[in-house]
């Protein structure tokens, strides 16, 4: 198994590609620490891991309070006495506003839990990774943070701010053997994208709203379990060659990752 026994981190994992991602890694022989703030999902993916002979801790958090990522952290290391992996996945969507409509609370609550909660988690778990010998941090990103789109930007920039913080640390953190690598996981066929439909014409305008009902009914949205996939090997000691590296599953086919 390619992940065998290494203890890993996974934020937002009660839904979407947080979901996908803890099934296939616990597949795949990890130890899961187990994070959302919604209890009831994250004892649904619990049980199916255990269900299927997998090893997992589920701990309720919200990962923009420092209070409560130092309290995850601290499970981890208890149950598993060790962090070999971060997967800094959780996201919300934020306001979909134009800038001069958005409240000041959900800018900072979309920051809060896209970026803040990122560097909440790796400030954790690095230090303890050092005393380790390495480790392995993994964040997803979005296209949306290379491009703009209105209505979008406080996502947009939370997810900028991904990227370069995964650029930041990569270079810091490389001397130390520790990777620092994202996924820009592209549209997937996930909650958030329900959420997104959901809002409707009134909100997204006419153009976005029906870009995105187009995205559902022809087909174009990817299978979170196929990034799943990607994130297991960037997990893996199998892409030891890679850090500072951000791309899509495209991307990364391109550098040399075989997804079969």
């Amino acid at each position: 198994m390619k992940l065998e026994n290494k203890s890993i981190i996974v934020t937002g994992a009660g839904r979407g590609l947080g979901r996908a991602v803890s099934l296939t890694m616990a597949r795949e022989g990890a130890r899961l620490t187990l994070l959302s703030r919604t209890l009831e999902e994250l004892r649904n993916v619990a049980d199916r891991i255990q269900r299927e002979g997998g090893v997992c801790h589920p701990v309720e958090a919200d990962v923009s309070d420092p209070s409560a990522v130092h309290h995850a952290v601290t499970a981890c290391i208890d149950h598993f006495d060790a962090v070999d992996v971060l997967v800094n996945n959780a996201g919300v969507i934020g306001p979909v506003r134009f800038l001069e409509d958005t409240d000041m609370d959900a800018w900072n609550r979309t920051l809060g839990i896209n970026l803040s909660g990122a560097f909440y988690f790796a400030r954790e778990v690095v230090p303890v990774m050092l005393r380790n010998g390495g480790g392995n941090i993994l964040n997803i990103s979005s296209g949306l943070g290379q491009m703009a789109f209105p209505r979008f930007c406080a996502y947009s920039v939370s997810k900028a701010g991904i990227i370069q913080l995964t650029r930041s640390l990569a270079a810091e953190l490389k001397a130390h053997h520790i990777r620092v690598n994202a996924i820009d996981p592209g549209v997937m066929d996930t909650p958030m994208q329900e959420e997104i439909r959901a809002l409707g014409p009134s909100v997204l305008g006419e153009g976005i709203h029906g870009d995105f009902k187009a995205y559902k009914e022809q087909g174009h949205l990817k299978d979170p379990f196929e990034v799943a996939q990607l994130a297991v090997f960037l997990a893996s000691d199998a892409s030891a060659r890679f850090t500072g590296s951000h791309g899509t599953l495209g991307d990364y086919v391109e550098w040399g990752y075989n997804r079969r």
